[in-house]
C-alpha cells in the first residue's frame, strides 16, 4: 500500500490513498491503477462490496471517492499514452468492483431508502464532537448533507466511467441510465 509520507506511516485511510493515486498517475500511472484495483480485490473489498476506511476500523466509513480517483487515473493515463480510447480493462476492471460498492453504500448508509445518507465522518473528517459511526446517546440518526453529496459525487463519477464504457460496448448504457437515476434521486 502507499504511503507517501513518512511521518503518517504505518498509518492509512483509503480515501486518502484514493486521493494520492492522483499525482502518483502522473509519475507512475501503472502503479496508481494498481493501488486503486488492489483496494477493491478480495482481500480489502468485504464481499458485501464495503472497502476498509482505515487499519484501526475496516468497518468504518471513508467518504466515497474511489470511483473519482480511478476516473482521473483513466484520464491521465489515457492523456500520457495518446490514446483516444485508454485503458479499458483498468476502467472495467474497477468500474464493476465500485459498483458493488456503491450498491453497498445504496443499501447500507441510506437507513430509510430517502437518499439520505449517513454514517462515519462523512466530509468533516474526524473532528467531530461525537463519533457519527455510533449510535446516537439520545437515540434516533443522523440524515448528514456530506453523506448525501458524496453520493451524488459518486454516481456523478459513476456515470461517466460507464458512459465511457458504453462507448465501446453498448451493454454499458443500462448502468449508466441506473446511475443517472440514482444522481437525480440524490
Amino acid at each position: 500500500i502507499s504511503m507517501p509520507d513518512k511521518w503518517e506511516y504505518p498509518w492509512y485511510a483509503a480515501w486518502d490513498l484514493a486521493f494520492h493515486c492522483i499525482p502518483l498517475a502522473l509519475v507512475d500511472a501503472e502503479f496508481a491503477k494498481q493501488q486503486l484495483v488492489m483496494l477493491t480485490r478480495e482481500w480489502y473489498m468485504h464481499p458485501n462490496g464495503q472497502l476498509p476506511a482505515y487499519e484501526w476500523a475496516f468497518g468504518d466509513v471513508n467518504p466515497p471517492v474511489h470511483a473519482w480517483a480511478a476516473w482521473r487515473v483513466f484520464q491521465i493515463d489515457r492523456k500520457q499514452r495518446g490514446d483516444e480510447v485508454g485503458d479499458i480493462a483498468f476502467l472495467e476492471r474497477v468500474f464493476h468492483k465500485l459498483m458493488l460498492n456503491f450498491t453497498w453504500w445504496v443499501n447500507r448508509k441510506d437507513a430509510e431508502g430517502n437518499n439520505l445518507f449517513s454514517g462515519g465522518f462523512l466530509g468533516l473528517d474526524n473532528i467531530g464532537v461525537f463519533d457519527r459511526s455510533q449510535p446516537l446517546p439520545t437515540g434516533g440518526h443522523l440524515e448528514q448533507a456530506d453523506g448525501t453529496a458524496w453520493m451524488a459525487f459518486y454516481a456523478a463519477t459513476m456515470l461517466s466511467m460507464a458512459l465511457q464504457l458504453a462507448s465501446e460496448d453498448p451493454a454499458y448504457e443500462d448502468h449508466a441510465l441506473q446511475l443517472f437515476e440514482h444522481f437525480v434521486a440524490l
